[in-house]
Parts: structure tokens; C-alpha cells; sequence
């Protein structure tokens, strides 16, 4: 502490050197003059001072001081003023103590216990209090309490400006309103701007959260934050780090810059980004520039980047839990890869909608349609909705692709694999590759009804139940030209599918199958009411 106390009165020294090296000359020396007393002595014996009692009143310059009592040095143009000291330093400043020390040529003060330092709702308390006139410069080395409005702000050591109205504070910097409280290293504050600056490790807390950073500035009548160095914003369950943030309390708006990590430990996600926006009173935040999520589980993460992306979680303002991607949307996941131009996942029922030129693939199926929706249950796929111009694509084991077809599908999953698909919508396709057990051709086989129930067994079609408008005829491969073995419409997309978490940054176009005369149908039934042509089940299947 004592060392301390020496590095800041050196540190008060130098500052006072370099404002005296501002002045364009000396100050002319003035006398000090005894305005006011009502009695005094002279004592030859005792020294050459003048012992002034009882409302003393004495003027150098501007400047007024008030006492009890005083002993008057005229040689040395000085005094020492004692109980209930007060000096009027200009309009604003006044300064209180039980003891004075005052050189009237060199300007400059000494104040000794219950010291107060008044400057317009400015309040300074210390039990020691140097005051150098010439540079309108307060300092204090040994602890301090400063009040202002609602705001107390305490530290070791200090000095005030009051002609710049710039309060500095250092070690243990301790500053508590009703708002907030802060602690930090160094700090400062221009009490005309109300702007705080601070140094070195500082929190800011209040009862939304806790701001850190070894860098930055508090702008009290706005309730702004923004740090520059080391920043993080936490709260009870998410955790906001970056190159600087940006923070607006009474907005409840954090924006973050550069190298982005939020973090939210109720919904086990992760977003980063170059940017980010979080709207606490809203309920969401939104990340662009390089933006991606990382929802994680047990056993797998699903790992998903867009242009944009936005998250709603919940607040006491807000009860939705989900994430949207807007414009080129990619996700990765150990069972399932995606992509589409917008992604909603909403998080409490655990779906997925893919949205504009959607595309799933999982295992060895793609999926497209104008509209998909997934739903997850124990972290694996459990359903996919396909509507409007909905196509599965499952490339065969040897040659060609087996696809299905329709203007709605919908596809039940296990382990990860499709075991059931229902095409409606009145325009059920299929083309498969019917094999022996030792993968030996037995022929192509297309398919079409107005509805069909189609069982998979290891990603090919084991059983068939169609409904109205039956047809089905099984080629030899030779009978079957090439250009026939593609429905209308087919594009095999695995050029662009995400191969891991990385590549879901990579840009990419696709070309995706549409039907002549798709039929628009938002509602989509597992059974149909038609009365349905005998089961025709695949011979062999694989």
C-alpha cells in the first residue's frame, strides 16, 4: 500500500509538472490578505506569525477561507487555518476541513481530516486532500468517497480536475447506483459528459447481468456500455464474448463485434459470428458474417450456418424457443446434412422446417419438395414431411437410382434409415432396381397410383400398396432406354451435400426437380380412404 501511495503522489507530482508546463509563464505572486477576525495576537517569542481567533476570514486572490482560528506567516505569505475550515475556490468549488495548510506563493493547499470537497452535486470525501490552485488540481493518496446524484464511487487513490470536471480514480475502484454497480482498476470520469472511462479488469453488474472488459467507457445519463479489450457479457444462462461490445441497458441491446461467442447453456447451443445483436427485453438475438450454431447433445451436434440468423429464447417478454436461417442455410449433422435458403428450428418440439429450394439428405436418401419439415426425437430423425413436388432420390447399390415420387411424402425413420413412406397428392411415382440376394439384376420397375404406402428395408423398397390409377411395369434393364429411368424432374445433388461441420460454410447452387403440373395440397393425410389394389410386395429384397 505504501508503495502505491508513493507511485500515485509521484504520479500527482508529474501530472502537476506537465500543467505547469502548459502555463504560457509564472504566475505573478500576490499577497495574502486578513479580511476579517476577532481578536488577535503577536507573539515575538513564540515566532513571527500572527495568531488570528474567532470567524476568520482570509482572501488570496479569488479565493476565500473561513476558520475558527489561525496562525498568519506574513514572511512567508502563508497560514495554517484550524476547525471548521472552508475555502470558496471559485463559483462552484468549496472545500471543507478540520485543518489547513496553506503557501500563498506557491497556490497550493494541504487539507487535514473530514475533508469535503464540494463542486456543484459533485461531493468528495477523504481524510487528506492536496489542492494545487495554479492547476485547478485536487489529489488524494489514501482512499477517498465521491458522490454524485445516486452514484458513489469510491477508491484508494485519486485526484479531481474541477476546472476540466474530470474526476480520476485508481486501485480498488469501487462506483454503486441503483442501477448498477461496478468495480475496476482505474477509472475516469468527466462529470460534464457524464462519461466514464476505466482501465483494467472492470464489471459492470446489474440485475440483468454482468459486463467484463480491460477496456472501455460508461455513459451514465444513456446507460451505455462498450468495452474494447477481453469483453464478456453474462447473465443466468447465456454468456456473450467478443473483440468489443457494445452494450444499451435501458434498450436491453448488446451488439458484439468481431470473433462472436454466445453461448446458452439451457438450450446447449453455441452461435458465433463476426457480429451479433441480442435484444434481452425482446427475447432474441440475431448473428451475421460468417454466423453458425452448434446445438449439442449426448450423443451428436447439429452444426448450422446462414447469411443471417436470428433466436428467440425465453424471457419474461417472450415464450418462443427457436432458430431461424435466412439465405443460404446449411446444416450439418452426423445422421442428416441439409440445405435450403430458410431454416426455422424450433427448439421446445424439436422441428425443423426447411424452406425455398430445400434439400435433406440422410444416409444414402436425398429428399427435396417446395416445403420440408424434420422431426427430431432422441437426437435422431423420427419424420420428414415433404410437400408439393416432393421427391426421394436413394442411389443403388451397383447402378442407378431408386426415387419416389409424389406431390406430398411423408417419411418415417429408424436408425436413421427410411422404413415408411406415404406419397399422396394423387401423383405416386417410383422407380427401383429390383436385385437378387447376391445383387444380380432382376429389372427396373416404375410404378404409379394416386397414392402409395411404400416399406423400405435397408434403404430399398420392400413393399408396395397403391391406391386408384394403378400402373406398374417391370422392365429388363436392356428394354429400358436411359433417358426413361429418371422420373421427370430427377437432379442428383450430392456434389453440394455438406460433408462435415467445415463445409457448411461452402457456397453452392442446386437444380431442383419440379413437376409439370404440381398440385397445391397443405394438408397431408397418413391414410387414404380409396380402397387400396392387393399388396404387391419386391421380390428379394436386399
Amino acid at each position: 500500500m505504501r508503495r502505491n501511495c508513493f507511485f500515485i503522489l509521484v504520479l500527482c507530482f508529474l501530472v502537476q509538472i506537465a500543467f505547469a508546463q502548459e502555463e504560457t509563464g509564472e504566475k505573478k505572486k500576490t499577497k495574502v490578505h486578513i479580511e476579517h477576525y476577532d481578536q488577535i495576537s503577536y507573539n515575538r517569542n513564540l515566532g513571527e506569525f500572527q495568531r488570528l481567533i474567532g470567524n476568520v476570514k482570509i482572501r488570496h486572490d479569488s479565493a476565500y477561507f473561513f476558520c475558527d482560528s489561525a496562525y498568519f506567516y506574513e514572511k512567508t505569505n502563508s497560514f495554517d487555518a484550524y476547525q471548521n475550515v472552508h475555502i470558496i475556490v471559485n463559483d462552484s468549488v468549496e472545500i471543507f476541513s478540520d485543518l489547513l495548510n496553506y503557501d500563498g506563493n506557491a497556490r497550493f493547499a494541504e487539507f487535514f481530516d473530514n475533508v469535503k470537497l464540494r463542486d456543484d452535486s459533485t461531493l468528495l470525501q477523504t481524510q487528506y486532500l492536496t489542492y494545487d490552485r495554479n492547476q485547478h488540481l485536487a489529489c488524494y493518496p489514501d482512499s477517498a468517497c465521491t458522490t454524485r446524484g445516486n452514484k458513489t464511487l469510491i477508491s484508494c487513490l485519486g485526484y479531481y480536475r474541477d476546472d476540466l470536471k474530470e474526476l480520476s480514480f485508481f486501485e480498488n475502484v469501487e462506483v454503486t447506483s441503483p442501477k448498477y454497480q461496478m468495480y475496476t482498476d482505474t477509472l475516469f470520469y468527466n462529470t460534464e459528459k457524464e462519461k466514464m472511462w476505466f482501465w483494467g479488469p472492470t464489471d459492470i453488474i446489474n440485475e440483468e447481468n454482468k459486463l467484463y472488459g480491460e477496456h472501455g467507457y460508461y455513459l451514465v445519463d444513456e446507460d451505455i456500455a462498450y468495452f474494447d479489450k477481453k469483453p464478456v457479457m453474462r447473465n443466468e444462462t447465456q454468456r456473450l464474448k467478443s473483440d468489443s461490445i457494445f452494450y444499451n441497458r435501458a434498450i436491453g441491446l448488446a451488439k458484439a463485434f468481431d470473433h462472436v461467442d454466445m453461448i446458452d447453456t439451457s438450450y446447449k447451443v453455441v452461435l458465433r459470428g463476426d457480429y451479433v445483436e441480442m435484444w434481452e427485453k425482446k427475447g432474441f438475438s440475431y448473428a451475421t458474417d460468417s454466423a453458425y450454431a452448434a446445438y449439442f447433445d449426448d450423443s451428436d451436434t447439429l452444426f448450422i450456418h446462414a447469411d443471417t440468423m436470428f433466436f428467440h429464447f425465453k424471457t419474461k417478454w417472450n415464450n418462443e424457443e427457436k432458430m431461424i436461417g435466412r439465405r443460404n442455410v446449411r446444416f450439418f449433422k452426423s445422421d442428416m446434412q441439409g440445405k435450403c435458403d430458410t431454416m426455422t428450428y424450433l427448439v421446445a418440439d424439436s422441428t425443423i422446417r426447411m424452406r425455398v429450394n430445400p434439400i435433406l439428405w440422410a444416409e444414402d436418401s436425398q429428399l427435396t419438395g417446395d416445403f420440408i419439415d424434420i422431426k427430431i426425437a432422441d437426437h435422431k430423425i423420427d419424420s420428414v414431411v415433404q410437400r408439393n413436388n416432393a421427391f426421394i432420390i436413394n442411389q443403388d447399390t451397383v447402378e442407378g437410382f431408386n426415387q419416389i415420387k409424389g406431390t406430398d411424402i411423408i417419411s418415417r425413420f429408424r436408425n436413421g434409415n427410411i422404413h415408411n413412406v406415404n406419397v399422396n397428392g394423387g401423383n405416386a411415382e417410383t422407380i427401383y432396381w429390383l436385385r437378387e440376394d447376391d445383387a444380380a439384376l432382376i429389372g427396373i420397375d416404375i410404378s404409379k397410383a394416386d397414392n402409395m404406402v411404400i416399406e423400405m428395408k435397408g434403404n430399398n423398397i420392400s413393399l408396395i400398396k397403391s391406391y386408384k390409377g394403378i400402373s406398374e411395369t417391370m422392365y429388363p434393364e436392356k428394354d429400358l432406354p436411359e433417358n426413361e429411368r429418371l422420373l421427370q424432374g430427377f437432379k442428383w445433388n450430392d456434389e453440394i451435400r455438406p460433408k462435415d461441420k467445415a463445409d457448411i460454410f461452402r457456397k453452392v447452387d442446386a437444380v431442383m426437380p419440379r413437376n409439370d403440373k404440381p398440385e397445391q395440397n397443405e394438408t397431408l393425410t397418413e391414410t387414404s380412404e380409396e380402397t387400396p389394389a392387393p399388396r404387391h410386395r419386391v421380390k428379394n429384397p436386399r
